[in-house]
């Protein structure tokens, strides 16, 4: 059966959509960022880029999931989450032009609006807003790396599961558990008791709340 194709006429004013809300762009930079970007289509267990090879592309996530992960001998170790309205990349492979330290792996249907990084960084010279939209992005992807790192490193597995879920609700829904508790350093088996002891704390909580209310 010839599958349905994912792209929508509108799917390239998404994209500019998108990068909107990291910096706004005046009409001249949308139409020269619009002759740069390919939509593209992946399906589940699809790869975007593979660890060991160049990754040269920002990735602009129109609709869908993935994970980024990092393969050792041992095992593979997720290194972030993210779904729609993200503009992702291997920063390492982009900025220093090596091979991706990562694994891009989709994790449900996705489009995605492909940005070549040498082709924006020539367009960041001429455009003032395509600039801005540049330096946005990639203060973001380190002010993101800043706070993942000390999240990883100096918060407990329970305030890590709270930061992360506070900061990407959608997740719990959208993300495998085994990726999810590979992104916060834990096992499958400790990221459900710290589900299950936050379930309870919020029954409890709402069963407060209740009696507070019939006794006023």
């Amino acid at each position: 059966m010839k599958k349905v194709s994912l792209i929508e006429p509108v799917t390239m004013e998404k994209v500019i959509a998108i990068c909107q809300q990291y910096a706004p762009l005046d009409e001249a930079g949308q139409q020269a960022l619009r002759s740069i970007i390919t939509l593209k289509e992946y399906r589940k267990n699809d790869y975007v880029f593979e660890q060991d090879q160049f990754c040269g592309d920002l990735f602009v996530i129109v609709k869908g999931s993935y994970r980024l992960y990092h393969k050792t001998a041992q095992k593979e170790h997720t290194t972030w989450l993210g779904y729609d309205s993200h503009i992702i990349s291997s920063l390492h492979s982009l900025l220093l032009n090596t091979p991706a330290r990562e694994t891009m792996h989709i994790l449900e249907e996705t489009v995605i609006g492909v940005i070549p990084y040498q082709e924006l960084l020539n367009l960041s010279r001429e455009y003032a807003s395509i600039d801005t939209l540049h330096r946005t992005i990639m203060s973001i992807f380190i002010m993101e790396m800043q706070e993942n790192l000390f999240a990883t490193r100096f918060m407990e597995a329970a305030d890590r599961y709270h930061y992360f879920t506070q900061k990407q609700p959608e997740a719990l829904q959208r993300i495998p558990l085994t990726y999810l508790a590979s992104f916060l350093g834990i096992t499958k088996e400790s990221l459900s008791r710290i589900r299950s002891g936050f379930r309870h704390r919020d029954a409890n909580f709402g069963l407060n709340n209740s009696y507070l209310r019939n006794a006023s």
